[in-house]
């Protein structure tokens, strides 16, 4: 059974990290701890590879790590709240909430582009951000993302 691409497994509030990749990496392991993952240590390579190329830090406090990667069971969609905002790349931009996506390689066509782009079209959106900066449920986060 295909699992929803959202659950409230890959949802986390208040983590504490120091830098972006302390947040890909658990966000990762929230992703390989739900199923989610063929190869928790190899989706994490492709995420950083990726971040590599391009900054993900779209603004808005928000970042949105992302990979299509031979290591990722299914399209999966993770949330995390940071407790303190961090630098993404040392620019002057800080991150407070982070969008990380995983796709299979395989099979999925531009499905990573879909999930990113229908976050988009809320993340412009001021009370969008404002009601995930202070949502106190994971429930309250599932229905604010609402299928993508």
């Amino acid at each position: 059974m295909e699992k929803e691409l959202m659950s409230q497994a890959i949802i986390v509030f208040d983590m504490v990290a120091k830098n972006k990749e302390e947040v890909i990496s658990q966000m990762s392991c929230l992703m390989g701890a739900d199923g989610r993952l063929l190869d928790l240590n190899g989706y994490e390579q492709d995420v950083l590879k990726r971040e590599g190329q391009a900054s993900t830090c779209v603004g808005f406090l928000t970042a949105t790590p992302h990979a299509k990667s031979n290591h990722v069971k299914c399209p999966s969609l993770a949330f995390a709240r940071l407790s303190e905002p961090i630098c993404w790349d040392c620019e002057e931009e800080e991150v407070s909430l982070v969008f990380q996506v995983a796709v299979p390689a395989e099979g999925q066509g531009d499905r990573h582009l879909e999930i990113l782009a229908g976050l988009f079209r809320k993340l412009i959106y001021d009370d969008f951000r404002e009601e995930l900066l202070n949502a106190d449920t994971k429930e309250t986060v599932l229905g604010l993302i609402g299928e993508l």
